[in-house]
């Protein structure tokens, strides 16, 4: 029995199609573009690490394989991931993911100073750990993000770990409508992070 495409579908699977048609071409133009996450607004507050009432560590990202890249992937059915070759992460995605998440938590937490771990340096703050195993398009027209966080006390002793997977639909088909529901989904991520940051008296 066939089934009728949704435009969504139906607009992804155009692009994915144009995307693996140009990589059979011998000498295919050069149209790759590049997308940066959705950028929020941080408060003057939470700009400041010297009016911070407290400190969060960002470590290190942990990226699933097929995602430390620059380029933006599909999920094309069941079994079949597509890393485009023409749309493009300005940076790559570890990069892109810090970035915006870290603003999105600055944003929600004015009262903390969000960093980075210091080299050699003894945990001297709450540190979050963060794993992500997927963070792609789908061709059935969502945007999906998935893995798991832990924030960690300063002597390295768990405080809270949870796993974690956002769902959200494109408004419209294309690149750039993916992106945005990317955000989106880290949007969701931060704010359920932040809700769980133990806060100081």
């Amino acid at each position: 029995m066939m089934t009728t495409l949704t435009p969504l579908r139906t607009g992804l699977l155009l692009i994915a199609a144009c995307s693996l048609s140009a990589c059979l071409k011998s000498n295919p133009p050069v149209t790759s573009q590049r997308f940066s996450l959705p950028e929020v607004t941080t408060p003057a507050a939470a700009q400041s690490t010297s009016a911070a009432q407290q400190t969060l560590v960002l470590n290190r990202i942990q990226l699933a394989d097929y995602l430390d890249t620059d380029r933006i992937v599909v999920q094309l059915d069941d079994v079949t991931l597509h890393p485009a070759r023409d749309h493009l992460w300005v940076d790559n995605l570890s990069q892109e993911l810090r970035r915006g998440l870290r603003a999105r938590l600055a944003s929600r937490l004015p009262d903390t100073a969000i960093t980075d771990p210091l080299p050699g340096a003894a945990p001297s703050a709450t540190s979050l750990q963060l794993t992500i195993d997927q963070f792609h398009g789908q061709i059935g027209g969502y945007a999906i993000l998935s893995g798991q966080w832990q924030l960690l006390s300063a002597d390295h002793k768990p405080l809270q770990n949870q796993s974690f997977k956002f769902r959200t639909p494109l408004a419209e088909s294309g690149y750039p409508a993916l992106v945005r529901a990317l955000g989106s989904n880290l949007d969701l991520l931060s704010a359920q992070i932040a809700g769980q940051l133990p806060h100081s008296p």
